[in-house]
């Protein structure tokens, strides 16, 4: 008799603001205040537990708003800092404090070079669709090798994230568990 290994949907990690969102990815379970990025500008969310029994997988969702429509085909960037360490400031990539901030890189080098460090995720690429527009897409998957970690998103579309709330802006971390049956 054979063995089919599939997929299972677990129950999704949100980053999102505490104080605003209600938005579309699930429950807000992390802290990230994504609300008025400007352009160019990066925010790391707060050290995230995947678990100590984790999904070997993690689908990425993204769900932003903008201020202005942005140009069609810009982008935000989606990174993952791994970390060892469930103390905040401790054992992170790139100069990550582990705590819901703006994000500059290292402290003596660029936000570009210190971007290496971390796991580039994927992109959520613009649509010029005006402010009322959530634009949600997949950005990619990250493996849970490291219990935590944090999330960096770094604006490049042209414009900044909405101003007055981050009521339906977010980020979901959907694991992907292997099950055999």
């Amino acid at each position: 008799m054979a063995t089919d290994i599939l997929i299972a949907d677990g129950t999704a990690i949100v980053i999102a603001d505490t104080t605003d969102y209600a938005g579309d990815l699930g429950t807000r379970t992390d802290q990230i205040l994504l609300e008025a990025l400007t352009n160019t500008s990066a925010r790391q969310s707060a050290k995230i537990d995947l678990g100590a029994a984790r999904a070997d997988r993690f689908a990425v969702f993204a769900a932003l708003e903008f201020q202005v429509a942005p140009v069609s085909l810009t982008v935000v960037e989606f990174y993952w800092g791994p970390s060892p360490s469930t103390t905040a400031g401790t054992a992170n990539p790139g100069g990550l404090t582990g705590a819901d901030a703006a994000y500059t890189g290292t402290a003596s080098d660029s936000l570009l070079d210190s971007l290496s460090q971390l796991l580039h995720i994927g992109n959520l690429v613009c649509t010029a669709d005006a402010t009322t527009v959530v634009q949600f897409q997949r950005i990619g998957t990250i493996h849970g090798a490291m219990r935590y970690g944090s999330l960096v998103v770094h604006n490049l579309s042209g414009q900044s994230l909405l101003t007055a709330d981050a009521v339906e802006m977010g980020v979901a971390l959907y694991p992907l568990k292997a099950q055999s049956q």
